[in-house]
């Protein structure tokens, strides 16, 4: 992974009121100083894994060649696995306990790895500083994967999937803008009548379209689709 400038990009539940991020981005700089660091999202929900791995996968697929550090990690200082996932020539790093779900599924193939090395002495409870951040650093200088990890079996992923029929159609995620996405593909839907934009309706009225993710969308034009609709994650989606 090494390059003149190595991106590493950042996607947590950390917040922002605490010096967790700075440490974690310290651990990094240690090991490569010249790595362009990314903050993808460090206000994911406390604990809410989905809305964690689908912030990763959105950071997934807006590079070409970058290594992404992901922690939403309840489960830290237990004995899951510590995950290194390949997806071309970008590398995730997170939790193995279903974070890398939505990647998994929407950005594969993809080959799982082991994290094998670590520094010691290690925190128990906070393994994106004292783990993730020195193998991000690690690699992005250079060090190679295999001298870090060894093969893995398929990794821990949550329920969620693509559908594969709009009978499937369920809300995986809801924005701050109250948008809610749906696991439906366009590809599934190219028949039905959507809007392109949220203006083409009136202000305040609902509108499903296809959103910047690729995938079907309700929302309400300068609204929340979630609170005029009532819809939170996991509800069934029914479409005519």
């Amino acid at each position: 992974m090494a390059s003149d400038n190595p991106i590493v990009t950042l996607t947590t539940d950390f917040g922002l009121a605490d010096s967790y991020v700075a440490e974690m981005k310290a651990a990094i700089l240690r090991h490569c100083r010249q790595a362009i660091l990314v903050d993808v999202a460090h206000q994911v929900p406390r604990h809410d894994i989905l809305a964690g791995s689908i912030a990763l996968e959105r950071a997934v697929a807006a590079f070409d060649d970058a290594i992404h550090l992901a922690v939403v990690d309840p489960g830290v200082g237990t004995d899951r696995r510590m995950l290194l996932v390949r997806f071309d020539k970008q590398i995730v790093l997170c939790p193995d306990n279903g974070l890398i779900t939505w990647a998994w599924h929407r950005r594969g193939p993809a080959t799982a790895y082991e994290l094998t090395w670590q520094v010691v002495p290690i925190s128990h409870t906070f393994h994106g500083r004292d783990w993730l951040g020195p193998v991000a650093g690690r690699l992005a200088a250079g060090e190679s994967v295999m001298s870090m990890a060894r093969p893995a079996e398929a990794p821990v992923l949550l329920s969620v999937k693509p559908a594969a029929t709009v009978a499937e159609a369920e809300i995986i995620h809801i924005d701050r803008f109250g948008n809610a996405t749906t696991n439906v593909p366009a590809e599934l839907v190219e028949r039905y009548p959507l809007h392109r934009t949220y203006a083409q309706v009136p202000i305040g009225e609902s509108v499903r379209l296809i959103g910047s993710s690729g995938l079907l969308e309700i929302a309400v034009r300068e609204g929340s689709a979630a609170q005029l609709l009532n819809l939170k994650v996991g509800d069934k989606v029914q479409l005519p």
